[in-house]
């Protein structure tokens, strides 16, 4: 950050995050980069509070909108449209608010914010390095930020400003922790019972698929210490006794030697932590799996898209169908409870690759699959590949959700798209209790139990107590082990 700056402004700031209630409710957790950017602003002298759209009342929304001076605002595509009526109702209640939109969206357009009248600045990519000198340069007006990366205005003259984006951050050690103390954690608990925290360890991601919005974090792979990790496990195990931690690294399994030096390093503090994390089937190994699970590693998510190879070509995910199914084996070998994250309407697809999908899911068996449509979201590469097909009208209202999209399918309608999704979920959940798949998990849990006999033996142990035996919490969605 700048250190020749002009003191931090005395405004009164207000970070938002703008998602409606209800729309995520099963992970509700604080919203880490909003109190991320809290924490920074802090250590820098602001007067910040931080105000998450999903945990309060209306009122409460509307009294942090009168006391902001300058309203930071985040939101994901789905959002946009709803922080922008938020910073227009920020305004009429308080015409001199600076409003400020930040996240995903913003760092790739621009132009929906500022054309929109209610946004004076936009700042874009990694802020934590860019949001201390907007914050002190805005008492000076525009033309003080001229020089500070990632922000783009509009001029008196009507001429639009925009800096180049901030270079990724490198050292990721130096961005402090979360402020996990600026948002009412007990209402996340009270509304997610499992008391769930989010932790990234790393940034980036180096594969291609055409889906995902990659300016914010890069195409390279960035990493914090395996100390600087631990510290903050620590902090959250501590503090707060979390039901789980969600690793939300893009590729938590990218490097090996990492995953099993964080593993190494949990296990050695003692750290007694229900976890989870998110990769991609080609990365995994049974070895390393064993090693995650005996440090507290109880979940595993997946974003495999499609059990078709055509789709799987079309969103260039880089590996063969094969690969899902010995994944997956490999993850349950290990003891850990698997959700699979699929895509519907991948250009081109018919009625035969979601046959094709049912199939794969029933020799991969996941212990949950979840559905939604494609979308192809502002500035990636799946929105130039297909703008042919893409709605405008779509884009610029509600945009994007689970079950809407601005793609027009060459094969479906969006019902029977949305049709198609609700049959898979729901006819993979019935022949997942299905008497068939039970045996099969059965089997697959003696495995595991012969492989690890001192789990085998609690296990057994708690069986023949007839619950006298107290078995470890739950964790909602858990392994069946």
């Amino acid at each position: 950050m700048t250190t020749t700056s002009p003191s931090m402004t005395g405004k009164k700031i207000v970070l938002m995050y703008v998602t409606p209630p209800g729309q995520d409710d099963f992970f509700i957790a604080m919203p880490l980069g909003v109190i991320y950017l809290g924490a920074i602003l802090r250590e820098a002298g602001a007067d910040v509070e931080c105000c998450d759209e999903r945990v309060c009342t209306e009122a409460e929304v509307e009294s942090y909108l009168k006391k902001a001076e300058i309203l930071g605002l985040s939101a994901l595509t789905p959002h946009v449209n709803r922080a922008i009526r938020y910073a227009q109702k920020a305004k009429q209640m308080n015409p001199d608010v600076v409003t400020v939109m930040g996240g995903p969206h913003a760092t790739v357009d621009v132009d929906t914010f500022l054309d929109a009248d209610s946004i004076d600045y936009v700042i874009g990519g990694e802020a934590e390095d860019s949001i201390v000198d907007l914050m002190r340069g805005i008492d000076q007006g525009p033309e003080a930020l001229a020089d500070v990366p990632g922000i783009a205005f509009d001029r008196p003259d009507g001429t639009r400003h925009v800096s180049p984006q901030p270079p990724l951050i490198k050292d990721l050690d130096r961005i402090p922790f979360p402020a996990w103390e600026m948002l009412p954690f007990e209402r996340y608990a009270h509304m997610n019972k499992e008391r769930l925290f989010y932790i990234f360890t790393s940034r980036g991601c180096p594969f291609r698929c055409v889906f995902c919005q990659k300016e914010l974090t890069g195409r390279g792979f960035r990493t914090r210490s395996v100390e600087n990790i631990l510290d903050e496990l620590q902090e959250i195990h501590d503090k707060y006794q979390p039901g789980n931690v969600l690793f939300i690294d893009e590729l938590f399994t990218c490097q090996k030697k990492r995953v099993y030096e964080i593993c190494e390093g949990i296990m050695e503090r003692g750290l007694k932590l229900n976890m989870s994390c998110e990769t991609r089937v080609d990365m995994i190994d049974y070895e390393m799996d064993r090693t995650k699970k005996k440090a507290g590693f109880n979940r595993m998510y997946f974003g495999v898209e499609s059990g078709s190879q055509p789709s799987l070509d079309t969103l260039v995910k880089d590996y063969k169908v094969e690969k899902i199914v010995e994944a997956l084996k490999i993850t349950r070998r290990a003891g850990i409870w698997t959700k699979i994250f699929l895509i519907v309407g991948t250009p081109g697809e018919t009625m035969q690759d979601f046959e094709n999908t049912a199939k794969v899911m029933k020799q991969a068996m996941p212990d949950r699959i979840r559905t939604s449509l494609f979308n192809p979201l502002t500035a990636t590469a799946s929105f130039e590949q297909f703008k042919d097909r893409i709605d405008p009208t779509l884009v610029k209202t509600e945009y994007v959700d689970s079950d809407r999209s601005p793609y027009i399918h060459e094969n479906f309608t969006n019902d029977e798209l949305n049709e198609v999704k609700r049959k898979l979920v729901e006819e993979y959940e019935a022949w997942y209790d299905s008497a068939p798949a039970r045996w099969r998990r059965f089997m697959s849990r003696m495995r595991y139990y012969m492989e690890n006999r001192d789990e085998g033996k609690a296990r057994l142990a708690r069986a023949l107590s007839f619950g006298r035996v107290k078995a470890p919490a739950p964790m909602g969605d858990g392994p069946e082990i």
